[in-house]
């Protein structure tokens, strides 16, 4: 994390904004260690007194979470693991870990999104051109959130097309450390899935990484931690399925986008009750209601309005059948048709 990144998007506590209080911009702490002025561990601290969190940086990246310890609990592992294993002990330990382990979960997770965002035939970046081609006229500036950005392929190409700074969020740190890694050197390193346990060790030539202009921050696309309207511009690329709250992320991307600016959005409505409880799916049930089960159709609902709930965002183009394809294995992949919207913020 670079300290001057920190005047331009003045963080503040998620925790306090969720309690109701107003929050000041969190301060940069101690600083443990340093490469080049780039921060890579330290802590940010909330100012306020009845709060004093403390979000700890790690490897580069700002952990701002209202909730440390819950995500802790999930992400210890992902946080504490060692990179310098060869590859060869790498199998070793994922044999014995097993299908299923902490371990299996986060190799196949930087796998799936790192071949989709960097890796030939990935398919990611022509989501992201259709995405930006919804924009009139199709160009990036000024400062920019990617919610949801695993491997950060589209940060990437944010800061690529004239953004001022492109800010990927997730709450992974898995996906986060190889994407801030991406920033830092240019190369997309990961462990590719042939089958089974077994993976290949990739090392993938990023051209035209810009790092200064490129930040990752590990943060709850429902609660984010920066201003009202502090952003020109957001994409929400296949998240709007994969969170506890689609409706709170819906209403975050309402409230950190400056008027008269847009959220791309594109989803492929894949519920899953692991990720989302089905009382949260918009659609996908409730075939007796107006729109029939359809997500399509209610999505739209919401975003209008006549769901009871104001976003602050309205469609104002569209593009259906966006394909995108993530692989599993070196004989498996699922292909997804995205609904694509550009959604103009009141």
């Amino acid at each position: 994390m670079l300290p001057e990144q920190l005047d331009r998007l003045r963080p503040s506590c998620p925790a306090c904004r969720i309690a109701g209080r107003e929050p000041e911009p969190l301060a940069l702490g101690t600083v443990a260690r340093e490469d080049g002025g780039d921060i890579r561990e330290g802590v940010l601290v909330c100012p306020e007194a009845a709060c004093r969190r403390e979000h700890p940086i790690i490897d580069g990246i700002p952990v701002v979470v209202a909730d440390l310890a819950g995500w802790a609990a999930h992400q210890l592992d992902s946080v504490l693991r060692r990179e310098d294993l060869s590859p060869f002990l790498q199998t070793l330990i994922g044999d014995a870990a097993g299908p299923g382990s902490a371990y299996d979960r986060d190799r196949l997770h930087v796998s799936g999104y790192a071949h989709a965002h960097y890796d030939e035939g990935g398919g990611f970046p022509s989501v992201v051109d259709a995405a930006i081609g919804l924009l009139d006229p199709p160009a990036v500036d000024g400062l920019w959130i990617d919610t949801g950005c695993a491997t950060g392929g589209a940060t990437v190409e944010l800061a690529r097309r004239g953004a001022e700074l492109a800010v990927g969020v997730d709450l992974s740190f898995a996906v986060l450390r190889a994407a801030e890694r991406v920033r830092r050197e240019g190369r997309a390193r990961y462990a590719l899935r042939r089958v089974g346990l077994a993976y290949d060790e990739r090392d993938v030539d990023v051209p035209g990484v810009a790092p200064d202009r490129i930040a990752y921050w590990c943060a709850d696309v429902a609660a984010l931690p920066f201003g009202d309207g502090a952003f020109a511009g957001a994409l929400s690329l296949n998240v709007l399925d994969c969170v506890p709250s689609p409706l709170g992320h819906l209403l975050e991307l309402g409230r950190v986008l400056a008027p008269g600016t847009s959220a791309l959005l594109c989803t492929p409505y894949d519920w899953s009750s692991a990720a989302t409880g089905p009382d949260q799916w918009i659609g996908g049930h409730s075939q007796r209601g107006g729109s029939e089960g359809s997500s399509v159709a209610e999505l739209r609902r919401v975003l209008s309005g006549d769901a009871g709930v104001e976003t602050g965002l309205r469609v104002v183009a569209e593009r259906d059948g966006v394909y995108w394809r993530v692989r599993s294995h070196e004989r498996a992949s699922v292909e997804y048709a995205l609904d694509l919207l550009r959604l103009e913020r009141a």
